[in-house]
């Protein structure tokens, strides 16, 4: 009979990407003396996964793409190149562009994980970061009105 004790396990809120690009939101479980990498890395097919119902889920490992602790993520500097925050070059079209930052706001937005019931860190994070979101875009939409604003008119004369 084994008499050792469980190890307890401790709670990690995290961001996890899997195969075509879904990104989740819960909790993974580590012992108190693991890493995530630890985890991430053993010689199991499938970790618990706790998701933001507080459903435990199982994962299949090969199906991880990204794992990011909450209190790892960062975001974008809000004095960064707007385009970056977006991953699209200069050249993105205006209607490509208003896809591209509808889609981020969807993914992000501070209520629907409210509704979610999701934890007060995770939507500050939200809200953080749509607050980039938003503020590239505006920085974008400026730039290129005064860019169409500064060219000249052609009137067409007979």
């Amino acid at each position: 009979m084994d008499t050792e004790p469980k190890l307890q396990k401790v709670k990690l809120a995290i961001e996890m990407e899997i195969d075509g690009g879904a990104r989740l939101m819960g909790h993974m479980f580590v012992a108190q003396n693991q890493r995530l990498p630890d985890l991430l890395n053993d010689d199991r097919n499938f970790l618990p996964f706790e998701t933001t119902e507080g459903l435990i889920t199982m994962i299949r490992k090969s199906t991880i793409r990204r794992v990011t602790p909450m209190n790892q993520i960062t975001l974008p500097d809000i004095n960064a190149d707007p385009y970056e925050i977006f991953g699209v070059a200069q050249s993105v079209p205006d209607d490509e562009l208003k896809a591209i930052y509808h889609r981020k706001v969807q993914e992000c937005h501070p209520d629907k994980l409210i509704a979610m019931g999701m934890p007060a860190d995770f939507v500050q994070l939200a809200n953080e970061k749509l607050a980039r979101i938003n503020d590239a875009y505006d920085r974008i939409t400026a730039a290129r009105a005064q860019i169409e604003a500064a060219k000249p008119k052609w009137v067409m004369g007979g």
